[in-house]
């Protein structure tokens, strides 16, 4: 009772000093391209049917004073569509679209935005606009796939969750979904991912250069925004063979409004038509996925706004093949307020209050065992962030406070159906609180600065197996531009990072089936070192985008017997190995738009090598996750006014693992020994999708459109999982075979798709 009565009493204070109501005949805001974020200065503010007006500066900014109430503003330029927006529907940033045109070739860049006018490298910026150009993928456009063709990150293998990027694991990614903790990006490992493209409004991701205000993950930050205040109310959404799906942001009044959205799978339909036991789709296998999303927007004024949301997942999936009776369910639940609060044109505060849950269960046999297991994360969090640009400088300062607890697992089993005693995991609640600043400013002309610090206190609280413990670590990031020439610039930056969870995976098994577990006295944080140099050179419709990177991993944990090994362990920090990582690697990627073609490709170099004394015998090995070669090229073509053509190909290195040499007896029980750590691979993984898109003529209001998908064209065999079985007598003959699950594959899929 006393926490609660704390924490309200917090966010309390911190609402009291962000808020300072002012009158409505005041509004200010930024006007920003809407393809690449940039500022669009020289724009013209008008207020209809007066001789009032103004312009935005360099920055984009602008302000008005002495308006009626409900006053409608025009914001135009050239190369801009024009719009019209009343003045109490104004937030921080307004977005203009470009114009398009008949020229033989465009300058409208065709898939990323650009990343002339960041100061970090690596470094992206999405907007609804790149989001609507993104391949079909069995009928969706997902905007996780997005980053996927992005140079440096990838799918972690068929069916797996989360993306791998630059050499980190799944647990070493930050995904905020409007500044709350989202635990975990995946339907079923990949296919489809947690986050309905329908209501994102942008997406920025950065895997060097963080913001100081981002902790606990040493590999990337994705910040999802969902979609803003609508002018009027729209509604769009799909219905295919494999899921259907519909959104609405409905404007209530001129001070509020709602944001629905909802998502369902139904992959069964398709199981009369595959005939692959293997398969996912197979009789004995099912699976489904569903999402739903709430926010609720209202403003007190032209200072002060409020956005309240809960966002929900659900996956669930059997497998009673080959006598099994595996069943896994997974998902998020969500609840966050942010409240916005200007104090002047120049100077503005953020404040969040948020609460994420993520549940895990997993049941199966495993000889002599029928088990269940479940495994949980929460966290609690509040954030305030203050924000101060003037004369071309940014400031951000602010602070957070978290709580979060982990169970690793809680386990149920039962022998012949007799129940078995198990010592179970106790649960794990830590703190972390922070405090962090960011600077970015110009040096001169063609050199700028960004400079940040963050200062974090971590806390673990003691329980039956762990002693209560505190960490201070301090994460300096800096980061310089150099616009040497005209469209051209190189870039550095260095950051010192730190992380205070593990993971333990299962490494043969391309499911989420993964424990959490926090530092302790002996299980030192992971701190990750990374320097990261690019060069980037963009004209007109062509973007040249290269990194090199090295990234150094202390404190890098592996569980040595993996997670399953790990059920009926009641202290599985008995199992962890301590050591270190080196990752490094080089990115390129292209961007070229001419006439109706628009082509994007993307090449990642990369290895990611860790070194245990416990493990391999001292020897360095690669980490399941390394991959050393990353393809990726999207094609789209604008056949006509109504039909457009589409084409992705992937390719990228299998993951490692380790497999059986030979199978020995002893004691009457066949016992399987195994080869050198990960000396082995999955086959490499490569992919063709193929996909048309066909336009309905607009009907007033209403617009609509059909699109069919080709899914893994040639029908490659991908394995998402490979195990051996011993066949034969073991008094006589007997030998070990491979056994590999496949997931997806030729799937053709219709979808129709509609707005309004």
């Amino acid at each position: 009772m006393s926490k609660t009565v704390n924490l309200t009493y917090l966010f309390t204070c911190l609402l009291v000093l962000s808020t300072k109501l002012l009158a409505q005949n005041h509004i200010s805001a930024y006007v920003f391209d809407i393809g690449n974020n940039t500022a669009v200065s020289n724009a013209a503010i008008l207020v209809e049917n007066t001789e009032k007006g103004t312009y935005t500066d360099n920055k984009g900014y602008f302000e008005l004073h002495d308006l009626s109430k409900n006053a409608t503003i025009v914001i135009s330029k050239i190369g801009y569509e024009t719009i019209k927006v009343l003045s109490s529907t104004i937030g921080d940033t307004i977005y203009l679209t470009p114009q398009t045109n008949n020229l033989k070739e465009t300058v409208i860049r065709g898939f990323s935005s650009s990343q002339l006018k960041k100061i970090a490298p690596d470094q992206i910026y999405f907007s609804k606009k790149d989001i609507e150009k993104l391949p079909f993928i069995l009928g969706e456009k997902d905007v996780m796939k997005l980053l996927q063709l992005t140079p440096g990150i990838q799918p972690a293998s068929e069916g797996q969750s989360g993306l791998l990027v630059r050499g980190g694991n799944a647990s070493m990614n930050l995904t905020l979904l409007d500044d709350v903790y989202l635990h975990n990006i995946a339907h079923l490992g990949g296919l489809f991912t947690a986050i309905n493209s329908d209501f994102v409004h942008s997406l920025s991701f950065s895997k060097a250069g963080f913001d100081s205000r981002f902790g606990g993950r040493l590999s990337s930050i994705t910040e999802i925004n969902t979609l803003k205040k609508p002018q009027k109310t729209t509604f769009n959404g799909s219905i295919g063979l494999l899921a259907a799906k519909i959104t609405g942001n409905i404007k209530l009044n001129e001070k509020s409004s709602l944001l629905v959205s909802g998502r369902r799978s139904y992959l069964e339909v398709l199981k009369p038509f595959i005939d692959d036991e293997e398969s996912i789709l197979s009789d004995n296998k099912n699976y489904f996925l569903y999402d739903f999303l709430t926010k609720y927007r209202y403003e007190f004024n032209a200072k002060n706004s409020l956005e309240a949301f809960t966002y929900l997942t659900r996956d669930s999936f059997f497998d009673k093949t080959k006598e099994r009776n595996r069943k896994l369910s997974w998902g998020n639940f969500l609840v966050g307020a942010n409240f916005k609060h200007s104090y002047s044109d120049k100077l503005y505060s953020k404040t969040t209050l948020s609460n994420s849950l993520y549940k895990f269960e997993f049941s199966d046999k495993n000889f002599p065992f029928d088990y269940n297991t479940i495994s949980t994360f929460d966290n609690f969090s509040v954030k305030h962030t203050l924000v101060w640009n003037w004369n071309e400088k940014l400031l951000k300062l602010g602070g957070n406070f978290d709580i979060n607890s982990t169970l690793p697992k809680r386990i149920s089993a039962t022998v012949d159906n007799i129940p078995v005693v198990v010592e179970n995991q106790v649960s794990f609640q830590f703190k972390e609180m922070a405090l962090f600043g960011d600077l970015e400013t110009p040096i001169s002309k063609k050199i700028h600065l960004k400079a940040g610090l963050r200062l974090i206190n971590y806390s673990l609280d003691s329980n039956a197996i762990v002693e209560k413990n505190n960490f201070f670590e301090y994460e300096p990031r800096i980061s310089l531009k150099y616009d040497f020439k005209p469209q051209n610039a190189f870039k550095l930056s260095y950051q010192r990072l730190s992380q205070f969870i593990h993971q333990a995976t299962v490494p043969g098994l391309s499911l989420p089936i993964d424990f959490f577990v926090t530092s302790t006295k002996d299980i030192k944080p992971q701190i990750a070192n990374q320097i990261s140099a690019g060069y980037i050179h963009e004209h007109n419709s062509f973007q040249f985008n290269s990194s090199v990177y090295y990234k150094k991993v202390t404190n890098y944990t592996e569980f040595v017997n993996g997670a399953l090994n790990n059920l009926f362990n009641s202290n599985i920090y008995n199992d962890i190995a301590v050591g270190e990582l080196d990752s490094y690697g080089i990115e390129l990627s292209i961007n070229k738009k001419i006439n109706r073609l628009t082509l994007q490709s993307a090449l990642t170099l990369s290895r990611s090598i860790a070194h245990f004394d416990a493990i391999n015998q001292g020897k360095n090995f690669a980490v399941t996750f390394d991959r050393p070669i990353n393809l990726n090229t999207v094609l789209r073509y604008q056949l006509n006014d109504r039909i457009e053509l589409g084409a992705l190909f992937i390719y990228t290195s299998g993951q490692a693992f380790t497999r059986p040499k030979d199978v020995r007896i002893i004691n009457e029980e066949p016992i399987l020994s195994f080869e050198r750590i990960n000396a082995s691979r999955f086959p490499d993984y490569h992919r063709l999708d193929l996909s048309c898109t066909y336009s309905f003529k607009p009907k007033k209001k209403w617009n609509s459109k059909l699109n069919l998908t080709l899914y893994n064209v040639y029908s490659q065999k991908n394995p998402f999982n490979i195990y051996y079985e011993i066949d034969g007598d073991l008094s006589q003959s007997f030998s070990i075979s491979e056994v590999r699950e496949t997931l997806f594959p030729f799937i053709p899929t219709i979808n129709w798709l509609f707005s309004f």
